[in-house]
């Protein structure tokens, strides 16, 4: 995924700090740990903690509280994941903001093609949040073979994956936040695979939890 970033304003004071994106916005909340275990790098809390942060966040600033929603959602199928080697190495990084992360919810998997070393990925996905230019980790279910999908963790920097401007969006009649998302196709390997269908039960709590539901309690 290439995109050009954006030029510093040449107007601006020299002293002027730069403003802080919305991703470091999260981060500085503390919430990306909130109802993580310390194990992993949390500081632990519950669902209704993390809940009541979010509904906080999203009153004084809605746009942080979707990148929250994102961050913490693939922080969540880390955590949940049995791909130990996969979370060790890239949870520390979400957790801390260094790496953006997003999760596909909404919309049907990613149908996959076996090459017979690795698979080929297809699909689209609309309205996903923190997906900046300097690169993501996108967590989405796929068909991997028959049954249900499983989930797979990919990286933008993978050749096919590519993001639709918010500028093409538009003039599709969109307006929905967010940006789509296409896999045309992406090559993955199967070390990056995340869970079974069970990922979106342990997703579910925290989703709600993120969106002003009920989170109930955690699975």
């Amino acid at each position: 995924m290439h995109t050009e970033p954006l030029a510093a304003d040449p107007t601006a004071p020299a002293n002027t700090p730069l403003p802080r994106s919305a991703l470091q916005r999260v981060v500085d909340t503390g919430l990306l740990r909130c109802a993580v275990p310390p194990a992993l790098g949390g500081t632990g809390g519950t669902l209704p903690d993390l809940a009541a942060g979010a509904r906080h966040l999203r009153e004084h600033d809605a746009e942080a509280a979707d990148i929250l929603r994102a961050q913490r959602l693939a922080i969540e199928a880390l955590v949940r994941s049995r791909n130990v080697a996969l979370r060790e190495l890239w949870l520390p990084d979400l957790l801390t903001g260094l790496r953006a992360g997003t999760v596909a919810l909404d919309g049907p998997p990613l149908s996959g093609h076996d090459t017979g070393r690795g698979w080929l990925l297809t699909g689209r996905f609309e309205r996903i949040a923190n997906l900046p230019w300097e690169g993501f980790s996108l967590v989405a279910p796929a068909h991997l073979g028959d049954g249900p999908a499983s989930w797979v963790l990919l990286r933008s920097e993978e050749d096919g994956l590519s993001v639709e401007a918010p500028q093409a969006a538009a003039a599709r009649g969109s307006s929905e936040r967010g940006s789509a998302l296409r896999m045309n196709p992406v090559f993955f390997r199967e070390d990056e695979w995340l869970g079974g269908p069970e990922l979106r039960t342990h997703l579910a709590p925290v989703a709600a939890a993120l969106s002003g539901g009920q989170p109930g309690a955690p699975t």
